[in-house]
């Protein structure tokens, strides 16, 4: 009898946190949403380098806090920030491809593109993890890299004004945004695997937001922030907060309780969240042939991951 009570009671604590899990999975999406919003509403009154530093310093100034008072000893290693470096340079870009990729396409558009990364990350994993080869074998990935490619290559196609050059610079960057982004996952599951998430990610930032800045004021004009008004500082902080800060958080969270595969299925879900919103910001609409390659992108990064979960298990 006790036994049993307490097999039931070990089964109700792992409900618990798997529900913990999903929850934060689920606010890592949210959270996700407002920042391409932003960004885009934003653009006209800024140049994306400076969005770009600016939204990283508020981000670090967010973080440095809870460093400090959670007295984390590992935030003084050298060794770690000699790792975080290399991932910062790696962050660095794919934060320029991000940033601008906005100020040439609708925001829907490029985060429906940008879920190609999922697919990349996967890709290039074969070539740096041993354990990820037998994903070679597996007839799940092959496939899954099919109906992606297919699928971007529909949603791009089928873009209305595809061919001007505005959205050819938009695609390229977001393209090189998804592909940045594979690398700069990888780079974090080979240097920073056994290090506290939340430490790292704070150094990666401070690095971040040395180098976006030294761009802001080399490109960009950063000055322009001392004329801004309350309502864009709210927006530049209130996209800070959640798209980098919270997101990331959050994900972080969700992945220590019920691993990777779940949390980034459901962050699949943003393109079409955003596109809700977009559609009355900017007037954004998916045509008919770009809903359904839209939905063939997602469900390829989908099985993307499954094969990935599958052959990782075995």
């Amino acid at each position: 009898m006790g036994e049993n009570n307490d097999n039931n009671g070990a089964n109700m604590k792992n409900k618990k946190l798997n529900f913990a899990g999903t929850a934060f999975a689920v606010l890592s999406l949210l959270c996700g949403v407002p920042g391409p919003l932003i960004i885009k509403y934003i653009a006209p009154d800024m140049d994306f380098w400076t969005q770009n530093f600016l939204r990283y310093v508020v981000a670090v100034l967010t973080m440095l806090p809870f460093i400090f008072l959670s007295q984390k000893k590992d935030f003084y290693s050298k060794e770690l920030w000699r790792k975080a470096l290399i991932i910062a340079v790696i962050n660095v870009v794919v934060q320029c491809c991000w940033g601008a990729a906005f100020y040439y396409i609708n925001p829907a558009f490029v985060t429906l593109l940008s879920k190609s990364s999922i697919l990349w990350t996967v890709a290039i994993s074969l070539i740096f993890f041993a354990d990820e080869r037998p994903l070679v074998k597996s007839w799940a990935f092959w496939a899954s890299f099919i109906i992606v490619i297919i699928g971007l290559a529909g949603v791009m196609v089928f873009k209305q004004d595809f061919s001007t050059k505005a959205s050819i610079i938009g695609i390229v960057l977001t393209l090189g945004f998804a592909i940045s982004w594979a690398f700069y996952t990888i780079s974090i599951k080979a240097l920073l695997k056994n290090e506290d998430s939340v430490t790292s990610f704070t150094i990666v930032s401070i690095y971040s937001t040395i180098g976006l800045g030294i761009l802001a004021f080399w490109f960009g004009k950063p000055m322009q922030c001392v004329n801004f008004s309350g309502n864009i500082w709210f927006l530049l902080i209130l996209s800070s907060l959640t798209s980098i800060s919270a997101a990331h958080v959050t994900f972080y969270s969700a992945i220590k309780r019920i691993g990777s595969s779940i949390p980034t299925l459901v962050v699949l879900a943003q393109p079409f969240l955003v596109l809700l919103v977009s559609q009355a910001m900017f007037n954004e609409h998916l045509n008919g042939p770009q809903w359904f390659f839209g939905l063939l992108l997602i469900a390829g990064a989908g099985l993307a991951i499954k094969a990935q979960e599958h052959v990782n298990k075995n």
